[in-house]
């Protein structure tokens, strides 16, 4: 069953295969299992092969919010896309997120100020949107001094959200897409910026330098070092990420990138560019940029 395999389980007893017909036993229970990044390559997978049509065999929880937001943006149509509401999710994990992503709302922050996302229909550019940007930005700073990561981490991670952000505006050609989002829990911190615009490949292709680059993992690893932007390198931008690296420096940390038919990822204690693997995906469209990171132990330097 190859890239299906993590959301068809035959050895679960709830559906068998007869002629490509399903055989539902209702009364047992949907088992469950929580959505990572492998069952959104699968979700996405089997929706562009029309797989997904069928009742669910599992139900997954949306726990942590960077999965969930990559799920959306499968076929946005602008805002969200279908599997934000596909039934393989259960009915009850992050609900009120959920709701609020399918709602009209451009900025929604949950009682506790540890989760929350924004729409980048607020401009950097136009002061008078700077007092919901700001207001979502410390939330997200406050949010990650709570789960452990001391002030400077804290302000590092903001500003490179901050920059992301930014980033959304000035290169993807389509900001309204665009959204962030973070959740902190306990040692634990996450965030994620997402647009379904031009992608890395076809804005770095703008500048000459690059007009000959043709791979979308490629691109997106050049795109990560510093000084390197569709201006050109001696343009004084392309440093985009260079906040994002200096606030892992003593985290651990998972960072997933998705651009076209790639994925980048990066994973471990003090996690840096060189380390990076690339990963073969069902495309993306835009650019997406998640990170899950988590403190250290003390005299450390290995994953806990």
């Amino acid at each position: 069953m190859g890239r299906d395999s993590h959301i068809i389980p035959a050895y679960f007893g709830i559906f068998t295969f007869h002629s490509e017909r399903f055989v539902h036993f209702a009364s047992q229970p949907l088992p469950r299992a929580n959505l990572t990044f492998d069952v959104v390559d699968d979700l996405v997978g089997a929706h562009g092969r029309g797989r997904l049509k069928g009742a669910p065999q599992v139900r997954y929880a949306p726990n942590d919010v960077c999965p969930l937001i990559e799920l959306m943006m499968e076929a946005s149509t602008g805002r969200t896309g279908p599997l934000l509401q596909t039934p393989w999710l259960d009915s009850i994990t992050q609900l009120d997120l959920r709701s609020a992503l399918v709602s009209h709302q451009n900025i929604w922050l949950d009682e506790t100020r540890t989760r929350g996302f924004m729409r980048t229909t607020f401009d950097p550019r136009v002061e008078a949107d700077d007092l919901q940007r700001n207001r979502f930005l410390i939330a997200a700073r406050m949010a990650a001094e709570t789960s452990g990561l001391v002030k400077p981490v804290a302000q590092s991670l903001t500003a490179a959200l901050r920059e992301m952000e930014s980033n959304i505006h000035e290169h993807s050609g389509a900001s309204s897409t665009g959204i962030l989002a973070f959740q902190a829990r306990a040692s634990s911190f996450e965030f994620v910026a997402a647009d379904a615009g031009y992608g890395i490949l076809a804005t770095l292709r703008e500048d000459e330098e690059f007009a000959d680059l043709t791979d979308h993992g490629l691109a997106m690893h050049t795109a990560l070092q510093e000084n390197v932007s569709r201006y050109g390198r001696k343009s004084g931008h392309g440093n985009g990420f260079r906040d994002l690296f200096l606030g892992l420096a003593h985290l651990n940390a998972d960072l997933r990138f998705r651009s076209g038919d790639h994925a980048l990822l990066i994973s471990g204690p003090q996690p840096e560019l060189k380390t990076a693997r690339l990963a073969q995906k069902a495309p993306f469209k835009g650019f997406l940029a998640a990170v899950r990171c988590q403190p250290m132990m003390p005299g450390s330097d290995t994953r806990h």
